[in-house]
């Protein structure tokens, strides 16, 4: 893949599809999909193909498309998915596990516990039987018990307690089986901890990105850094309003998004644009009706598109 980036138009799986084909494959794949039947409407008015999946249905429809990223997806390679739990009838609906179970049928591994996206602000809720909900998962699939990690990427500076800890022997706990080993030294890695499993990030509040379920350019951003090397191709197949785009090319990664809404295929191509004019990942909104940005687009009725 020569250009920094491409944007398809069309049905993800055939496009997915057709790229292996052209033996066009790609190093990692961060998405967040459309979440159940919360969106009245997938695809807008008739502006697409799809219309809302019942929470019952979701698994097997979304496995239509998982089957195609094991296919595009480069050995040893990345699958983050963020998804959220499903509140159905006020209990919390299965699927997510059943997905998972499905996936792992599918030949997919589940290489790591979920990663909890700890939002710094939440959105308001007056459920009676429940706390506010302030994180979401974002599960790490690969095709590989030994995916790429780059751990370094994202490393963090030590607890002071750390440091104390590390001057006599200490038992660990063996990354490949989850086993305690032995009282062993250890020796402080100079770039820092390894990372821990929960990102804190604020939730997307930016009224520029428009769309009505976005998430925050750092979650992208942290997993792009921690799943791929400069240069790698990062595959959106759910783009939205093309944030993983702009997190990859802002960490130097070549992008592949796809969508079937023509509204968010030119938003990205223009977000993307400016970020490379300005080397800002948001255009301001009052610049947004200048470069022929529609600010109503999501505001119509029936314009429900659950794609970050």
């Amino acid at each position: 893949m020569e250009e920094k980036y491409k944007l398809y138009l069309g049905d993800t799986r055939k496009v997915v599809a057709e790229m292996v084909e052209r033996g066009e494959l790609v190093d990692v794949i961060f998405t967040s999909p459309p979440y159940f039947d919360f969106r009245k409407n997938y695809s807008g008015d008739g502006d697409g193909e799809v219309g809302s999946v019942h929470v019952d249905d979701y698994a097997d429809w979304f496995l239509t498309f998982t089957e195609q990223f094991l296919k595009v997806l480069k050995p040893n390679g990345s699958f983050f998915l963020n998804i959220n739990e499903k509140i159905d009838n006020g209990v919390v609906h299965p699927v997510i596990d059943e997905l998972k179970y499905k996936m792992r049928k599918q030949g997919w591994k589940l290489v790591a516990k979920p990663y909890i996206w700890y939002k710094k602000q939440a959105m308001p809720t007056n459920c009676k039987y429940r706390a506010i909900d302030r994180y979401e998962y974002v599960f790490h699939f690969s095709n590989s018990n030994k995916p790429k990690f780059r751990a370094d990427n994202c490393r963090i500076p030590y607890a002071e307690s750390s440091k104390t800890r590390v001057k006599n022997p200490l038992t660990t706990i063996d990354s490949r089986d989850g086993k305690y080993g032995r009282k062993t030294d250890v020796k402080l890695n100079e770039k820092g901890s390894l990372p821990h499993n929960v990102i804190i990030t604020p939730a997307e509040s930016n009224p520029s990105v428009l769309h009505p379920a976005p998430f925050h350019v750092e979650l992208a951003e942290w997993f792009i850094k921690v799943g791929s090397d400069e240069g790698d191709i990062v595959l959106d197949p759910f783009n939205g309003s093309g944030t993983s785009g702009v997190a990859s090319l802002n960490h130097n990664r070549k992008y592949v998004g796809i969508d079937m809404i023509p509204f968010n295929i030119d938003f990205t191509k223009k977000r993307i644009g400016y970020l490379e004019e300005t080397g800002e990942c948001y255009i301001p909104k009052k610049e947004l009706e200048p470069l022929g940005i529609d600010v109503n687009y999501y505001k119509m009725k029936g314009k429900h598109v659950n794609n970050p």
